[in-house]
């Protein structure tokens, strides 16, 4: 099964870090062509999230609510190929943070995943320009863990180069650099 999961950095978030296999906390920060209003909306919104997570997706933006996505464009959400994440909590255009609490089937990380969530940050740099800085917390030394850390680092480059081209039209930026 060939898995599609620059999904998954919404479901967990492991980002690019030079933090050992052995700490609990990865982070990642990157600059994003566009303004914190803008980018807000592409993380707190339906219509955001469709323009750079996957083709099916919706959010119930609240403490408790739900962030749902599916990648497979004739599948549905709440189909067993569904990603659920939920809000633990977020303080408006400053910080928003998600637990997996749904995993779509096949998944290889599921149990390396439960014990993880992620903080992600918003700080504006100008205008037209926002750094997001993302904190995941809870990883492990496991042989699991660890190779999910290795697995989403090409698949959170790749979604952060997917919400800078939505937001920018920019398809050949990379936002990581």
């Amino acid at each position: 099964m060939t898995y599609k999961f620059a999904i998954v950095f919404v479901v967990v978030m492991i980002p690019f870090s030079s933090a050992r296999a052995d700490d609990t906390r990865e982070t990642m920060e990157v600059e994003i062509e566009a303004g914190i209003d803008e980018v807000w909306a592409a993380f707190t919104t339906t219509d955001g999230l469709k323009s750079w997570v996957a083709p099916l997706v919706d959010i119930d933006f609240k403490v408790g609510g739900k962030w749902r996505a599916n990648y497979n464009p004739n599948g549905k959400l709440g189909d067993e190929t569904t990603i659920e994440n939920t809000i633990l909590s977020y303080d408006p255009k400053r910080m928003i943070s998600l637990k997996a609490t749904g995993f779509p089937k096949g998944f290889p990380f599921i149990e390396a995943a439960k014990g993880t969530w992620s903080v992600f940050y918003f700080s504006p740099v100008s205008e037209s320009r926002t750094k997001i800085t993302v904190v995941g917390l809870g990883y492990t030394d496991t042989e699991q863990s660890r190779k999910m850390r290795s697995f989403f680092k090409v698949a959170n480059k790749h979604s952060f180069d997917q919400l800078n081209a939505a937001l920018t039209g920019d398809t050949k930026r990379d936002s990581t650099k």
